[in-house]
């Protein structure tokens, strides 16, 4: 099992560059069921995707559950030189990067059978921010449906005392510094925001009213 107080190093100091894996993410992405569902659960380390993910899976009808830290980072820290610098080379956007969201997306596609629904964990950083990629994915993976949930970070100390107790790095100016870089990435309009500054019981109600709400939508269009 992928040791996640080790990812991440270097991300904050690189350029970052999302095209490559954006380009990756599209061929991937394919057609699914009309009654199947894809649950991207995004955002920064620490906030809680996978706690709140584990948590949603008995809760939700035919659901399965696809973390792209447990699927893909493993290779991304084997394929490093240095692990403290392993998300901060061109190699690692250009090429790695790609292969790391692009993996576990061709996965969940395959996946999008009958009613499953699909719950996909990853950060995916800069790529959520960009204009075109998720209105595409929407379109690829139709008539399947997809459903993007941020989980924004919390005031600093509670996110601060979050990342120490999976390991992580919160020394300063690093965290401060992590802090800053991943708090201003731009966030698709696509994407619902969810606030997880609240103990886990409550920030799984609000991930659940959600996914409610997006399924309500999807129902009022099809009507």
């Amino acid at each position: 099992m992928t040791d996640v107080s080790h990812l991440g190093g270097g991300f904050t100091t690189s350029t970052p560059d999302p095209g490559p894996a954006a380009t990756a993410m599209r061929e991937a992405a394919a057609p699914g069921s009309p009654a199947a569902r894809l649950i991207v659960l995004a955002g920064p380390p620490g906030v809680g995707k996978t706690a709140v993910a584990r948590t949603l899976l008995p809760l939700l009808p035919h659901a399965f559950l696809i973390d792209k830290d447990q699927t893909a980072a493993g290779f991304i820290l084997a394929a490093a030189d240095d692990s403290a610098s392993a998300y901060g080379t061109p190699h690692y956007w250009q090429t790695l990067r790609p292969l790391e969201y692009a993996g576990p997306l061709a996965l969940a596609c395959t996946n999008l059978v009958d009613t499953r629904q699909v719950l996909l964990v990853g950060g995916f950083g800069p790529e959520l921010g960009l204009d075109d990629l998720w209105p595409d994915l929407r379109d690829k993976i139709a008539p399947a449906n997809l459903v993007v949930l941020h989980l924004d970070a919390p005031p600093l100390a509670t996110w601060r005392a979050r990342m120490a107790q999976r390991g992580s790095r919160t020394d300063d100016p690093y965290f401060t510094h992590l802090a800053q870089t991943l708090g201003t990435l731009p966030i698709h309009p696509l994407a619902t925001r969810i606030d997880t500054d609240a103990p886990l019981h409550t920030v799984v109600q609000r991930t659940l009213d959600a996914l409610a709400q997006a399924q309500h939508s999807t129902r009022s269009r099809i009507a």
